[in-house]
């Protein structure tokens, strides 16, 4: 038992020190700063809008399905790796401190996401509803008890295979997860209670299914490596990161966006990063999400110019950050060495694809401006985000590629 605790010991050392040094990387940019001014910037919006909401804003509703979709999302950190389905599996009965220490871990670790995101909603939650902190307190350890069984619950999914079975769960869990949260956020704690018997049924019906099944193996060594991928992503907009792994999936629907590229050899980056973006669920479902998340975000601004502007500027800064990692994309490829000046045109060929991307993303953040407020903040709106997108692809992401070349 010595052995396996030292184990979870050394793997959990490991991850922390491999985290902290590419945070190192990530912190220490100035990125820091322009952070820093955002949510400077994002706040001061934010105590403006408070002032200007009706008493009978949905904040109760908004939170139930931002904290629905936060405590859904739980999966137990095991930091298991290939080998272990060799050398771990002959000591599975072994295991059981093992993954007892990674659901806390995981507890521990997950739970600032929740405490990071009450306090964002504080103001509006007491705004709307007139809360005090002791409502605050009592719903802060209410929702990490729903954390809590959600992780519980997911680990138990662990042991299943059928889709049906994991789609089933989703939607079983996402509803009880609603009421909880709603009832919790609304006071109603007779209804948190009775929701939170039916979380205990639920919990011990699946506990009562897996002890006649074996730990999944393959799914817990996937899923811990598409949580380590997810890290080295971000990680690798700042410094090389040895160990990300790239995936391709093709998307037929969208090769028309590739025809658009121009057959000459000027064009051999162009095309590369155009297949690159729609190939790659990193870049293209990146773009996709955050252009979603925003217009939401936008929807709930009323006829707020500052808090339009910001919002765009923001996620398209997010998006643009998230993407730039592309530009290393096919560093190990050897085919555009066939083409003798391919490489004079590299970074241009980037630039361009980017300020496209992110020129497009900022027409789809306006027109949803256009259709909640005015023309002219939608004229604003575009316009200031526009003259953004082209210092940030022109300027910045210039000069930090350039030095990124260069090895400053």
């Amino acid at each position: 038992m010595k052995s396996i605790d030292e184990i979870w010991k050394k793997r959990v050392n490991h991850h922390i020190n491999e985290t902290r040094a590419y945070l190192k990387y990530m912190l220490n940019d100035h990125l820091l700063f322009v952070f820093i001014f955002l949510a400077a910037g994002g706040a001061l919006t934010y105590s403006k809008w408070l002032e200007t909401i009706s008493p009978d804003f949905p904040a109760i509703i908004i939170m139930t399905i931002v904290f629905s979709f936060i405590v859904i999302s739980s999966n137990v950190r095991t930091l298991l790796k290939e080998a272990d389905m060799m050398f771990l599996l002959p000591m599975e009965y072994k295991l059981n401190n093992y993954f007892q220490k990674a659901f806390s871990y995981s507890m521990i670790t997950q739970s600032f996401v929740i405490i990071v995101a009450i306090i964002l909603f504080a103001p509006l939650y007491v705004k709307v509803t007139s809360a005090n902190g002791s409502v605050l307190l009592y719903s802060l350890i209410l929702l990490l008890l729903v954390k809590y069984w959600n992780l519980r619950i997911s680990w138990k999914m662990g042991f299943f295979t059928e889709a049906s079975a994991k789609w089933s769960d989703f939607f079983v869990r996402f509803a009880l997860n609603a009421s909880a949260i709603f009832f919790i956020f609304s006071e109603q704690y007779l209804f948190v209670l009775i929701v939170f018997l039916l979380m205990t049924a639920y919990d011990v019906y699946f506990s009562k299914l897996v002890k006649s099944k074996g730990i999944k193996w393959d799914q817990l060594i996937k899923k811990e490596e598409e949580k380590k991928q997810s890290f080295y992503k971000i990680a690798n907009l700042f410094t090389d990161v040895p160990k990300l792994k790239k995936a391709a999936k093709r998307r037929k629907y969208l090769d028309w966006i590739l025809q658009q590229v121009k057959y000459h050899q000027k064009s051999v980056y162009e095309y590369l990063y155009v297949r690159g973006f729609l190939r790659s669920g990193d870049y293209f479902g990146i773009v996709i999400r955050l252009t979603m998340i925003g217009s939401v975000i936008l929807t709930f601004i009323n006829n707020q110019l500052v808090g339009n502007v910001i919002v765009v500027i923001v996620f398209t800064f997010l998006t643009g950050i998230q993407i730039m990692s592309l530009y290393k994309h096919f560093e190990l490829l050897e085919l555009p060495n066939l083409y003798p000046t391919a490489e004079k045109y590299k970074l241009n060929s980037f630039l361009k694809i980017i300020f496209r991307i992110l020129l497009a993303q900022v027409i789809i953040f306006a027109i949803v401006t256009l259709l909640l407020s005015t023309i002219a903040i939608f004229i604003v709106t575009l316009s200031v985000n526009a003259i953004f997108v082209s210092l940030f692809v022109l300027v910045y992401m210039r000069n930090r590629l350039k030095k990124s070349e260069k090895g400053v």
